[in-house]
């Protein structure tokens, strides 16, 4: 049974990467939350830890996740398409936020990109038409994904602790495309 939990996993990690996804989304939406009530210290320093926490995530779905379904006779290519439109659009607010966390207008956008998250989170995590629902019917072996989400995401985080993580890079949407 490719999808069941290690037996020497911890009785609080997930079981696949499925199971990892939907928690990284319930902790975001958690922070999203706590973000309406924070002061203005605290939306920066709280701000840039869940952007950074959403970067993260967003690298795992884009490198593993939604490559793995990709080509899959359970998967909706235009369902993954739309996914990832839906990453370009956080990534604008995130790279905006993280590249100058005390702007005037950083909790309305924080505001707005929670509001995105969580509707995309919805969309991915839907029991019937969601990317999460694709890969258990297209068989993706999603407990050898999580060990690797596990190992990209340390090495996302050292990036992050060092100072090192760039801004994100776009899939569909060209942000230097302006009329002339």
């Amino acid at each position: 049974m490719p999808n069941a939990a290690p037996a020497d996993a911890p009785a609080d990690a997930p079981a696949d990467a499925v199971a990892k996804l939907e928690a990284d989304h319930d902790r975001v939406e958690a922070l999203f939350d706590q973000l309406k009530q924070a002061d203005e210290a605290s939306t920066r320093k709280l701000g840039v830890h869940v952007c950074n926490l959403v970067k993260i995530h967003m690298a795992l779905e884009e490198e593993l996740f939604y490559p793995a379904l990709r080509g899959k006779p359970a998967a909706d290519e235009d369902k993954l398409d739309e996914g990832l439109v839906e990453h370009d659009a956080g990534k604008l607010l995130l790279n905006d936020v993280l590249a100058d966390p005390g702007q005037d207008k950083l909790a309305a956008k924080l505001q707005v990109l929670g509001e995105q998250m969580e509707h995309h989170h919805k969309e991915e995590e839907d029991p019937e038409k969601g990317v999460f629902a694709m890969a258990r019917k297209a068989g993706v072996d999603l407990v050898a994904m999580l060990r690797a989400m596990e190992r990209r995401e340390a090495e996302l985080r050292g990036e992050c602790a060092e100072g090192d993580f760039p801004a994100s890079e776009m899939n569909f949407v060209a942000v230097d495309a302006t009329p002339d």
